[in-house]
């Protein structure tokens, strides 16, 4: 029996027949019922390199960065989407005429006349919870095209080689491993962008469950973008985020229920399906063309390399910073401090000690907590404050009040309680940088800090 790829599922296209390693490969992706397609190029070892893309009418463009190191041969290039078990997958031809690997797999033929459209040989269309079911056990005939630039001899089943038995059937989407755990079929983004991590749910030999974790996600900036995770099982939390765009620096960090920092770290957006052999790449090429893409290439690479550090240029492309905005959940904060109005302390210690009212630094389950309340009101010891700088949340409050104060611009305190996830907590106490950026802030124990380029 087999299972056809339905019309539902993405579908990917290249802007080139074959590829010289070091160029930008555009990938076409169109799929139904979903927002964002990731596209993932392998081989035989591994993910290689890969892109998010955006669909706007469940069509999108992005642009695969190809190592400049890559060996010659077939790749494998899938595309997916969360939302959809199934993925599209073709064979892509990469050269590199500058560098020899034991991993070639070509046989160079030179022909008299370019080719602008070459075939190529293609997986299994039977294609089921990403994974490849070759049960068909059927020829993929790659004859040479009319132009003669690609040619594979016929390769039998598909990338994965997989079982002609109904596959393995029950492994489903498992074949991904447990970086999707199954789960993808429930979660369709829909609303936003969809970012997972792994917990490490064990702490000095106590081993802590899903409900005992608190996983958050937080933008770094000047505005504050706070995400409360959600844990599908001990150890993998799930964030539903929205409202982001372009490439900005985020922080992720875990709370057990006994307020321990819990190590975590983001699982790849890409599946990374390996197969577990390629065919073999017959390249009839023209010199003069591989020659003049080789050359072009290696302007490009260049190019790239020598933009000045610092420049506008390279600033936009390694992060896009949010402006300073005082609201949180659609209000302004009960006391505001603009420390530019004060006379400079060294630490925040001194500030919160001689200027900041309704902030109060105790212990709660022999833990250091901030704690703060409105003008009018009395502490609540029996619940800490959400303490906050530049959008990240503060476990160890002695590294916050030994900062240096004099990089802090803004202490914003906003009152209420609120929830996030198992964490109930009075009040929010968020200061605020003058860069946004973290400047010189001692790096927090366990969480973890990376660059994440959100779909435009």
């Amino acid at each position: 029996m087999v299972l056809a790829l339905s019309g539902f599922a993405a579908n990917v296209e290249t802007d080139r027949a074959w590829y010289v390693a070091g160029e930008a490969m555009k990938v076409s992706i169109t799929a139904d019922n979903a927002l964002i397609a990731y596209a993932e190029l392998c081989d035989t070892h591994g993910l290689v390199a890969g892109v998010m893309v955006e669909l706007k009418g469940g069509a999108g463009q992005g642009l695969i960065e190809l190592p400049s190191d890559l060996h010659s041969g077939y790749y494998l290039l899938s595309a997916y989407t969360r939302s959809d078990a199934q993925v599209s997958q073709q064979y892509v031809a990469v050269i590199n005429p500058l560098r020899k690997s034991v991993d070639d797999d070509i046989e160079w033929v030179e022909a008299p006349t370019s080719s602008p459209s070459p075939s190529r040989p293609s997986p299994s269309p039977s294609l089921v919870g990403r994974g490849v079911d070759s049960s068909a056990d059927s020829t993929n005939d790659c004859k040479p095209s009319d132009s003669k630039s690609i040619y594979s001899p016929p390769y039998k089943g598909g990338a994965g080689g997989g079982s002609s038995s109904l596959f393995r059937e029950g492994q489903g989407v498992g074949l991904l491993g447990e970086s999707l755990l199954g789960e993808s079929l429930q979660e369709p983004e829909i609303e936003g962008h969809i970012i997972r991590a792994r917990v490490k749910n064990v702490h000095e030999g106590q081993t802590f469950i899903a409900s005992q974790i608190r996983p958050s996600l937080s933008i770094i900036g000047k505005q504050i973008h706070f995400f409360e995770g959600k844990m599908v099982n001990d150890s993998i939390a799930v964030f539903y985020t929205f409202g982001l765009h372009g490439k900005l620096p985020l922080v992720l960090s875990a709370l057990s229920s006994t307020d321990e920092s819990l190590p975590i770290e983001l699982i790849s957006p890409f599946a990374a399906f390996i197969p577990k052999t390629l065919p073999h790449l017959e390249f009839h090429y023209n010199r003069i063309e591989v020659e003049a893409r080789s050359i072009a290439m290696q302007r490009r690479q260049r190019s790239l390399s020598n933009a000045p550090l610092g420049s506008a240029a390279s600033l936009a492309e390694e992060r896009s910073m949010l402006d300073y905005d005082d609201t949180v959940f659609g209000t302004k904060p009960d006391l505001s401090y603009n420390l530019d109005e004060y006379r400079q302390f060294l630490t925040v210690r001194e500030v919160l000690l001689e200027y900041v009212i309704c902030v109060k630094n105790t212990k709660i389950n022999g833990v250091p907590r901030l704690l703060v309340r409105k003008e009018q009101e009395v502490f609540n010891t029996s619940l800490p404050s959400l303490v906050l700088i530049d959008g990240m949340p503060v476990n160890d409050v002695e590294r916050l009040l030994n900062y240096d104060a004099r990089r802090i611009h803004y202490i914003n305190i906003y009152g209420g309680q609120y929830t996030f996830g198992n964490g109930l907590y009075n009040g929010i106490l968020s200061f605020v940088t003058r860069s946004g950026q973290l400047t010189n802030y001692p790096t927090e124990r366990n969480m973890q800090y990376l660059l994440y380029a959100f779909p435009e």
